[in-house]
């Protein structure tokens, strides 16, 4: 499984690519000023349970991370994700 970003204009999305290079799963985001609005996040049905949201959460946090921008999360796994992990924080 791979991430990758795809941009327009101030709409992003971490899609989560199979080894056939299959959309499995996304991250959307917003971008506004200097915050990320995270709005979704999603993962094919059969491969929940494997950590692969988690990924996609990570992915963005370091996206954030390095274009120094604040993590709003409206999507409700991205918010209980947040809670959970203190090591995030920084970014939210």
């Amino acid at each position: 499984m791979k991430i990758e970003l795809k941009l327009e204009d101030k709409n992003g999305v971490f899609e989560l690519l199979n080894e056939n290079n299959d959309i499995v799963g996304e991250l959307t985001f917003m971008l506004k000023e200097e915050q990320m609005l995270i709005n979704h996040t999603g993962v094919n049905p059969e491969l929940r349970g494997q950590g692969f949201a988690e990924k996609l959460v990570l992915e963005a946090v370091e996206y954030a991370r390095k274009n120094h921008l604040k993590i709003i999360p409206f999507c409700s796994y991205v918010s209980v994700y947040v809670g959970k992990h203190p090591e995030v924080q920084d970014v939210i």
